[in-house]
């Protein structure tokens, strides 16, 4: 959705009453009209987006296309508001390749920089990586903030088992299923990896090979230095006025590690999403005292590279059903979530129908323009493919 401001500025996602009310206060600038195509495009008046309520949009392109370069847009963007509107954000960036702490840099591209009347300068944002990597990063002279870890205990067997890829119907997932309820029925919410390996070798019902193999997978989860007995809190990843990088490139590779990524995100959003809804209980009972809405956990934008890995069109993923809740409810308690693929063919259909902010850089496959086919609103006249043939070949 789209309300003109003025002959020099239009912004997105944003009411006409809102902007008369709030003019262009908490939006970020994301970029200009094309008014010409051809290979130096003329460009006019300035793009806003509102940044101040919460969102939902899709960033598509194909590979090397800008996905990412405009994702980094809006965080550098969210990283200047003033401090009343910042003091209200909690942007957390999911890194799937590694790329995202270049932020602290400034861009050296001064020359592009000065056609956009901007200067070059450091973004503030804030690196975690699994403390299991830590040290790789630090040997590697890559800049880390700090470490984060995952309580053992917020883990159930569904989980545990989409990790280890067994299921209910595999002796393997019964004995992991038997071995948390053991482990939970002593020890309550307080235990560790060391503590479900030993139910696992213990159990009496399992054949010994069952048991080694379970105990196996738990003892090769512990090496990877994420899982722990406390764990990092909800409120040390979205602290307010703060953009917080969450890598988690090093699991791309990895054997055997490859379901870790979607256990963190899985997490990470189920516990957003849990406290922002106690949150905007607290922040309604201040507005109505005639109080600022200001809370311990503000407004949380989550920016998923590469989303179609998290939201898969046609598989399981633990991940999926947790953004799909952020999707179809987030709105309410107060979460925003932007989504970029290169692959939009391969995303679900529920993430491309929900996102009413939509932004494409140059796609060819056919497949995945279908896919984004079906945001297209009664006032856009052709295909979307002729919109892709008419865009500037310049990023």
């Amino acid at each position: 959705m789209k309300y003109e401001m003025s002959d020099e500025e239009a912004v997105l996602g944003r009411s006409a009453s809102d902007i008369e009310r709030y003019k262009d206060k908490g939006t970020a600038y994301f970029g200009k009209a094309v008014m010409s195509a051809g290979e130096k495009p003329v460009l006019g008046r300035r793009i806003l987006l509102d940044v101040a309520k919460p969102h939902l949009m899709l960033i598509c392109g194909k590979r090397g296309g800008g996905k990412s370069f405009s994702m980094s847009v809006l965080i550098e963007e969210m990283a200047r508001q003033p401090p009343e509107i910042k003091q209200r954000l909690s942007v957390i960036v999911i890194d799937t390749v590694g790329i995202f702490w270049s932020l602290k840099e400034p861009d050296r591209n001064t020359a592009e920089l000065d056609r956009w009347n901007l200067a070059p300068e450091p973004t503030q944002v804030r690196v975690m990586v699994p403390k299991g990597m830590l040290e790789f990063y630090r040997k590697k002279g890559l800049p880390v903030d700090s470490a984060f870890t995952i309580r053992v205990s917020e883990l159930d067997a569904t989980e545990w088992m989409s990790l280890f890829k067994v299921s209910w119907k595999d002796p393997e997932g019964v004995l992991v299923s038997r071995a948390l309820e053991s482990v939970r029925e002593t020890m309550g919410t307080f235990y560790g990896i060391d503590e479900l390996i030993s139910a696992a070798k213990n159990d009496t019902e399992a054949e010994k090979s069952v048991s080694d193999a379970v105990a196996g997978r738990f003892a090769n989860a512990k090496q990877w230095g994420i899982f722990e007995k406390e764990g990092t809190k909800i409120r040390e990843f979205a602290a307010p006025g703060t953009i917080t990088v969450i890598d988690v490139s090093t699991y791309r590779q990895s054997s055997g590690m490859e379901g870790t990524r979607d256990i963190i995100v899985g997490l990470l959003g189920k516990k957003f999403f849990d406290e922002r809804m106690m949150y905007r209980k607290e922040e309604e009972m201040r507005a109505l005292k005639g109080l600022s809405r200001e809370s311990e956990l503000p407004i949380i934008w989550m920016f998923i590279d590469e989303a179609h890995m998290f939201m898969p069109k046609d598989e399981e993923n633990f991940a999926l059903n947790v953004l799909l809740e952020w999707i179809r409810v987030g709105r309410q308690p107060g979460l925003s979530l932007v989504l970029a693929t290169q692959r939009p063919n391969k995303l679900h259909p529920d993430a491309i129908s929900q996102c009413y902010l939509f932004m494409s850089h140059r796609m060819t496959a056919q497949p995945d323009i279908g896919a984004v086919s079906e945001l297209r609103p009664s006032y856009l006249h052709q295909d979307f493919d002729k919109y892709y043939q008419e865009m500037p070949r310049e990023k």
